[in-house]
């Protein structure tokens, strides 16, 4: 009796060491999952591991076109006087004629995108290599200003339907990528408060439906006195905006039998 009274002892404490190793191991197995979850996402493409940061979620991203401009630098304020931010596409020749805005763009934190040189259908899609000439140009524009090397571009008109398949396979290889949007603010239409209207009511309902839309704005000085409006409305709904970078899958509209070389007198 008294050996079997032994044997339970220790079987109590065989299973209360078993126990306190269970948990001990579960509890350095749940630490380890979130030190892990907190470093860079690793992807491996043709047996290279390239590190890629993990990017905060916005709900919205606001891109400017055409500029930079005269009025460039009264867009910035009012965008960072609403704490925002936004990513332009620039054209060269603009780049060139507004150097300190550009500087001022990466110095606050916005995104550096291209736009091209001509902003010319008959010039940027008279070849196959015209828009890669073009974005090629603006490119060494901006990196000579600012030092950044952008491979993010946005064709004039958007990239349907004259950029064709072999024009985005010559842009594919030598890394650019091709930005387009999910909102056209419609302020080259309408150029006054309506397309404010519009664009508040598209980017409600694609945050409703889960989206992050990326929306299609003009660096034009008779549409930024209408900005206020459309940022008031972005931070009273508790909107955050962001800026697009290399890591993101870009929003680009799908041929789908639609593109086609351009021919003269029919853009």
């Amino acid at each position: 009796m008294a050996r079997r009274r032994r044997l339970n002892r220790r079987g109590k404490i065989a299973v209360g060491l078993l126990v306190a190793l269970t948990a001990a191991l579960f509890f350095f197995l749940g630490g380890n999952d979130k030190e892990e979850s907190q470093k860079p996402v690793k992807s491996a493409s043709a047996g290279v591991v390239e590190e890629k940061p993990i990017l905060e979620k916005s709900d919205l991203y606001l891109t400017f076109d055409d500029g930079p401009s005269e009025e460039s630098g009264r867009l910035l304020d009012i965008l960072n006087e609403f704490n925002m931010k936004a990513t332009f596409f620039m054209l060269g020749p603009h780049m060139e004629n507004h150097s300190e805005v550009v500087k001022r763009m990466k110095e606050e934190g916005f995104g550096l995108a291209l736009h091209g040189t001509s902003h010319q259908t008959e010039e940027i899609y008279s070849g196959p290599l015209a828009p890669l000439h073009e974005m090629v140009e603006a490119q060494a524009i901006l990196e000579e200003q600012t030092g950044v090397k952008s491979s993010l571009i946005r064709l004039p008109y958007g990239s349907v339907p004259y950029l064709t398949v072999e024009m985005r396979g010559n842009l594919s290889q030598k890394g650019f990528r091709i930005w387009d949007w999910d909102i056209d603010s419609r302020d080259w239409e309408l150029k006054d408060e309506r397309f404010i209207q519009h664009t508040m009511e598209r980017i409600e309902h694609m945050i409703a439906a889960g989206e992050a839309p990326v929306v299609l704005l003009h660096d034009r000085p008779e549409l930024i006195d209408y900005l206020p409006e459309l940022l008031t409305f972005i931070k009273d709904k508790g909107y955050k905006t962001g800026i697009l970078t290399q890591e993101m899958q870009p929003v680009t509209f799908h041929c789908e039998g639609r593109c086609h070389a351009y021919v003269a007198n029919e853009g």
